[in-house]
Order: structure tokens, then C-alpha cells, then sequence
């Protein structure tokens, strides 16, 4: 019988040298090095978040609260590696959900209800 624990091990090594991961890292690196891209992604990634809260929260959030977020992602729209940034974490977003659901098949098995 196999270990998952090894297998998980080679999971997250595979992750770790797949494209959308690799070109992520690089490119964090580089908005390291500019502090004025860093202060951005924070400053949008903080008001996306608190954008989320209200609506989980199952309120609206005021015209100036979605202007703000609106008016950070325009400015980052303008700058080519924020925007590449963005895109290679959605896409290791994507790889990440994938295989969480593939993951969770056997354990989605043990609860579904009996039809």
C-alpha cells in the first residue's frame, strides 16, 4: 500500500516546478525590488479583502469603498509585471483548487447522502 504522505511530499515538489509557480516566484522577486509595486499589491490586496468581508457580512460596500479597490487595480493595470503578477497567481490558483478537488474526491465519497 502507498504512503499519502509521500505522496503529498511529491505533490508539493511537483508544484514547486510547475510554470505557473515558477514564473509567480520570479515575478515576486521582482516586485520586491520596486517598493512602490509592493505598496500597491498590499494596499489592493488589503482592500479587496475588507471588500469581502462586507459581503460576507451580506452588506454593500459604500460607492468610495469600491472606487478605492477600482482605482488600485487601474493603476496596476498600467504596470506590465503587476498585471503578469496577477494573472500567474490566478493561474496557480487555479492548479491549486484543481487539485484540492481531485484530493477531497475520496473524502466527498464518505459523506455523500445514499440516493
Amino acid at each position: 500500500m502507498s504512503n499519502p504522505y509521500d505522496y503529498a511530499h511529491h505533490l508539493a515538489k511537483s508544484i514547486r516546478s510547475d510554470k505557473a509557480y515558477i514564473e509567480l516566484m520570479q515575478l515576486e522577486e521582482e516586485m520586491k525590488q520596486n517598493a512602490i509595486w509592493k505598496k500597491m499589491m498590499n494596499d489592493f490586496r488589503e482592500q479587496q479583502q475588507n471588500l469581502q468581508m462586507i459581503y460576507m457580512q451580506g452588506e454593500q460596500p459604500s460607492p468610495e469603498q469600491e472606487e478605492k479597490v477600482q482605482q488600485l487595480f487601474t493603476a496596476i493595470q498600467a504596470i506590465p509585471t503587476l498585471m503578469h503578477y496577477l494573472q500567474a497567481e490566478e493561474r496557480l490558483g487555479i492548479l491549486v483548487q484543481d487539485i484540492q478537488k481531485i484530493v477531497m474526491e475520496p473524502i466527498n465519497e464518505i459523506f455523500q447522502e445514499d440516493t
